[in-house]
């Protein structure tokens, strides 16, 4: 009976955990860190919401340097990521969905002109909320 409890315990220990209904920002990460292809990975910012509900982020950005970033998501119809880039003044700088032709990048490019803090904004489509992961890389242009 010892051995049998030993057993069950060691194969819950090794059985692969699945949560429903949970965001696991970190399996985003590991697909779409490739999507950064030459540029240098700088950051990731975990993203879990509800509702129509944006989180902004913020981060330094360099004159000289050109930064990529690039949106993961569950990739459900209607409720895709959307992240808008704002400089210091938070004037939009570029967006990953243009509202006109409704059509949602995967990653934005942005050459910098100017140093100073910069801040993504990401939310997502609809009101049906969502989770995703969202990198930052850069080059020396």
């Amino acid at each position: 009976m010892k051995i049998l409890k030993i057993i069950l315990f060691l194969m819950l220990l090794t059985t692969p955990k699945i949560s429903f209904g949970q965001c696991s920002s970190d399996e985003f990460l590991d697909n779409c860190a490739a999507k950064l292809e030459t540029f240098t990975f700088i950051k990731a910012f975990n993203t879990e919401m509800k509702k129509t509900q944006k989180v902004e982020y913020s981060y330094i950005f360099s004159k000289g340097s050109s930064y990529m970033i690039v949106a993961c998501d569950q990739d459900i119809p209607g409720a895709k990521m959307i992240i808008n880039l704002y400089d210091r003044n938070k004037k939009l700088i570029v967006s990953s969905y243009n509202k006109k032709s409704k059509k949602h990048y995967p990653d934005l490019l942005y050459p910098c002109s100017a140093t100073g803090v910069y801040y993504l904004e990401v939310t997502f489509e609809g009101s049906k909320g969502g989770c995703g992961v969202s990198l930052l890389g850069f080059k020396k242009n």
